[in-house]
């Protein structure tokens, strides 16, 4: 793929969470067939029927996975899970990809390093606190905090911090269609969820990404 930024003028790294910097979809099936019952209705979501939503907002999740699911019942799924989630998901827990923990440390002493997510407000500080990243990190966005899309929180981002050359870190198609919105190049990891062709560089693992990032500083 022809390439001629300039990677080397890069002032901002936002990334996404899932499928790019941890993998917790076994985790967020637990919890959503946990918090189900608990609104009273019992279901069997599975890792292979939710990975494939990741990435997008629940209301969308809820419904892709479930058409016929009636208003109120989504209302009282979305409230248990706003009240049981952050309690669960810091129990469970999910798995960093290699490298990602001791990569974000070194690029944080070069790069401003942001997480722009479409989960709910409180998941980003539980994933940073689980993980160990939170130090590294000079501002997490999701789409619970704004109720905007990821392109509208990554202009935020830009603007905030007075961000020259930002890019957006991605694993599925939707993630390189609102980096390119937002007018920032979109770099792909291979080795998440999704798959895409529109990309302006892409790795094969965090540790790649890593060095190529260190490298230029």
């Amino acid at each position: 793929m022809e390439n001629k930024i300039d990677w080397s003028r890069t002032d901002g790294l936002i990334f996404d969470m899932d499928g790019t910097l941890w993998d917790a979809v076994d985790t967020y099936a637990r919890i959503w067939n946990e918090v189900f019952l608990r609104a009273g209705k019992e279901v069997h979501i599975t890792r292979e029927s939710l990975i494939g939503n990741i990435g997008i907002p629940i209301p969308k999740i809820l419904a892709n996975l479930f058409p016929e699911i009636k208003n109120e019942d989504a209302n009282r799924f979305s409230k248990e899970l706003a009240e049981h989630e952050p309690e669960l998901l810091s129990r469970y827990g999910g798995t960093p990809y290699p490298g990602v923990v001791s990569g974000l440390e070194q690029l944080s002493s070069k790069y401003k390093l942001f997480l722009v997510s479409n989960c709910d407000t409180h998941t980003l500080p539980i994933f940073m606190s689980c993980i160990g990243i939170t130090p590294f990190i000079t501002e997490a966005i999701s789409f619970g905090d704004t109720h905007k899309p990821k392109g509208d929180n990554m202009l935020l981002l830009k603007e905030k911090y007075h961000l020259q050359h930002p890019l957006y870190m991605g694993d599925i198609e939707a993630d390189g269609r609102e980096t390119h919105r937002a007018g920032l190049p979109f770099v792909y990891a291979r080795y998440g969820f999704g798959h895409t062709d529109d990309y302006e560089l892409a790795f094969d693992s965090f540790e790649d990404f890593t060095n190529f990032f260190l490298k230029l500083k």
